[in-house]
């Protein structure tokens, strides 16, 4: 009786986690950016891509994230695979985070406030990181991480070492940062277990080595990067993606979106030592060291992150990518010690607390997903007429080069069309050469929207998609033949 009321009550954890996180992640069928760039890629994995698309990279480091979802998406459809992907994740990451909540002794309504609090907090101090925002390769990593942790916390380093090797095939930074973190936790909680990290590492080591050799192999065994171009560190971390791994670009960008991150790392810095000191429980005691040195882990990346401010080499490793995840469990820490702190108190202030934070973080979900829903439906009429035209007026290969001002709204074009548009902001790949040809299509377009097309020839192009008040300053370009709403169709005048 008492195994199935246990079993019972981590069922209802489950559920209950499992419904707060479909706010987050509502399987709605639209497709985020990150999934649109992710779910086609991923299609091409296992069909065929098109001439001058603008979905490319060849990056070996996703594979089988890539191709399990590849065929989901080749099986149900993109929004099918959004809603199954999205429903899996969000089940997986509550199985998860229920069973380490209750290593720290806390209940199924703690992790919801933890969750809840995390959300409310942007899910990470900065960088950019989030766990629960969609399906992509990070997501299946991030739950087999933590229950990696899980294992570790139960003793268990072998069966954490085989958790983290899937996780890095998921993806890899993800995974080696974390079994080397998990490794530390393991020898902080028993000192006399360095030997057995040790050795676990090394089955980690032999697990993952093939994907690490191909990853390699992958990046050396391609062309030099072209001198004349801005080098591929350069474009990844200062031109594409500085938010992610640039906090020292600008005075501005530090201040605005890291400057207040640090600034309450440091707060979490001295709770976790103080929890160090006060914790009456050895295993909380030795969580808030391993969580202190985390998060001087962080401050030694913005140091490194400084030294590297002129070259951008550092970029490619996401220094700041554990950010959210500790965010998440330094959260979990800090209610276990308000648990043992409060004891007889804790039951009611947590009804308190999540009587205050629901209605915003409901209110935030509820927000979200109307906006999602109602953008698609506003653009769903413009798009179908517009692919109803290329469909009867152009060649099946025919290239189509969007505005630079439309690129967020037709992230969705290829799929939806079958027409390339040779190139957008927001699909970057990863390999060196191809960054350089992304940072290049990038500079055509640029140079076409701003100035016209006279002497533009480095690419073919057959259709130039603008706005209507834009339209005129391309008359150079060709003849509108084809308007809805807003959006004006040009046909190149010398195709």
């Amino acid at each position: 009786m008492a195994g199935a009321a246990r079993l019972g009550r981590n069922a209802a954890a489950v559920a209950a986690l499992f419904l707060v996180l479909l706010c987050l992640m509502p399987p709605d069928g639209v497709l985020s950016d990150n999934e649109e760039n992710y779910f086609q890629l991923a299609l091409q994995r296992v069909s065929a891509a098109p001439a001058d698309t603008a979905v490319f990279d060849s990056s070996h480091h996703r594979f089988l994230a890539d191709h399990l979802l590849g065929a989901l998406v080749a099986l149900a459809g993109f929004a099918g695979a959004q809603v199954i992907a999205r429903s899996l994740a969000a089940l997986a990451y509550a199985a998860a985070l229920a069973a380490l909540f209750r290593r720290l002794g806390l209940r199924a309504l703690d992790a919801i406030l933890a969750v809840v609090i995390f959300a409310l907090l942007g899910q990470t101090l900065f960088g950019g990181e989030w766990l629960f925002g969609g399906a992509e390769a990070k997501v299946p990593a991030y739950v087999l991480v933590i229950a990696g942790l899980v294992l570790t916390l139960d003793g268990k380093r072998l069966g954490a070492a085989l958790l983290f090797a899937a996780a890095t095939y998921f993806h890899f930074l993800v995974g080696i940062f974390w079994f080397g973190a998990a490794m530390l936790l393991a020898v902080i909680e028993e000192p006399r277990a360095l030997r057995s990290a040790l050795a676990v590492s090394g089955v980690f080591s032999l697990l993952v080595a093939p994907l690490l050799g191909w990853i390699a192999w992958s990046r050396f065994a391609v062309p030099a990067p072209d001198p004349s171009l801005p080098t591929p560190d350069i474009l990844y971390s200062f031109i594409r993606a500085p938010h992610h791994m640039a906090p020292f670009i600008d005075w501005p960008s530090f201040r605005d979106h890291w400057l207040e991150g640090y600034l309450l790392a440091v707060g979490m810095l001295v709770a976790a030592l103080v929890m160090m000191h006060l914790g009456e429980e050895t295993r909380l005691r030795r969580l808030a060291l391993w969580l202190a040195l985390l998060i001087g882990y962080l401050v030694a990346a913005l140091a490194a992150s400084f030294v590297d401010r002129r070259t951008g080499v550092l970029g490619k490793f996401y220094l700041f990518r554990p950010a959210a995840l500790l965010l998440l469990l330094w959260l979990a820490a800090a209610l276990a010690a308000l648990v043992r702190l409060l004891r007889g108190q804790w039951p009611g202030l947590r009804v308190i607390a999540l009587a205050l934070v629901m209605p915003a973080f409901l209110l935030d979900a509820a927000t979200r997903v109307v906006d999602e829903i109602e953008g698609q439906a506003s653009q769903a009429p413009e798009k179908r007429a517009l692919a109803h035209y290329l469909r009867a007026n152009a060649p099946a290969d025919a290239l189509v080069l969007i505005d630079p001002a439309l690129d967020f709204d037709f992230l969705d074009f290829e799929r939806r069309t079958g027409h390339p548009m040779l190139v957008t902001w927001k699909f970057d790949p990863t390999t060196d050469p191809e960054i350089q040809e992304w940072y290049r299509r990038m500079e055509f377009r640029k140079a076409i929207f701003a100035e016209g097309c006279a002497g533009r020839s480095a690419y073919r192009v057959d259709f130039l998609l603008t706005t209507a008040a834009h339209a005129s300053a391309l008359a150079d370009c060709g003849p509108v033949v084809f308007r809805t709403g807003d959006r004006v169709l040009l046909r190149w005048a010398s195709r």
